[in-house]
């Protein structure tokens, strides 16, 4: 537990492996069998203002500043990786941010919160990654069957939300991974209030679905 109360990974911006331990409840949704809920803390969302100077002054080569935005934008980063790669979650969060330092020159605002653009970049990665583990692993490490896995609520979830189309999976990532609000959703997907509600409420039944059925 942090000095502030809150249970999750230290953030520092120190690019290498570290250890942690990040523990996340789970919740059901109006009667859904999905173990998810959105991700909230005690702390204030980052002002659209103050991210906005600190990204120009980033793009003017201020490391310091460039650091600010990595301390703020850690832990959305960090669920999203965890979520779907727990063990390489650290350097995916690390080449992230490397990424981040060397492309944020041609970032331009356009309305859209700046951790979409972030969201991007790290969906690549595990995307990436992800690919790369099916082409290489070798079979006598895989289960012998489904049900070594079932134990592992989190694995299931993952593939599961892996076979969403790509428009309902983005929805609930940005929703319960990297904790953006609907209205926020709204302005990244230009898409009314009520249209994202109703698709991630979609969503969740697909999961649902995906989740109980096999």
């Amino acid at each position: 537990m942090h000095a502030d109360g809150q249970t999750g990974p230290v953030e520092t911006y120190t690019p290498h492996r570290q250890t942690k331990e990040y523990r996340a409840g789970s919740e059901s949704s109006r009667g859904s069998a999905v173990p998810l809920r959105s991700r909230k803390t005690s702390a204030a969302k980052p002002d659209p203002r103050e991210v906005a100077r600190l990204v120009a002054a980033a793009q003017r080569n201020d490391r310091d500043a460039f650091g600010h935005l990595y301390r703020l934008y850690y832990r959305p980063i960090y669920n999203l990786a965890r979520f779907y790669l727990p063990q390489q979650a650290e350097d995916i969060v690390a080449e992230t941010f490397v990424r981040a330092w060397s492309g944020i020159v041609r970032y331009r605002d356009t309305g859209r919160p700046f951790v979409s653009w972030l969201y991007g970049i790290a969906r690549h990665i595990v995307a990436d990654e992800r690919r790369a583990r099916r082409r290489v692993e070798p079979r006598s490490e895989l289960p012998d069957s489904p049900t070594e896995m079932e134990h592992d609520d989190r694995i299931m979830l993952a593939m599961g939300m892996e076979r969403l189309p790509a428009g309902q999976r983005r929805v609930l990532e940005l929703r319960y991974l990297l904790g953006l609000s609907h209205p926020e959703i709204a302005v990244l997907l230009q898409k009314s209030v009520g249209a994202v509600k109703a698709q991630r409420w979609r969503a969740l039944q697909s999961l649902s679905t995906i989740l109980t059925t096999g």
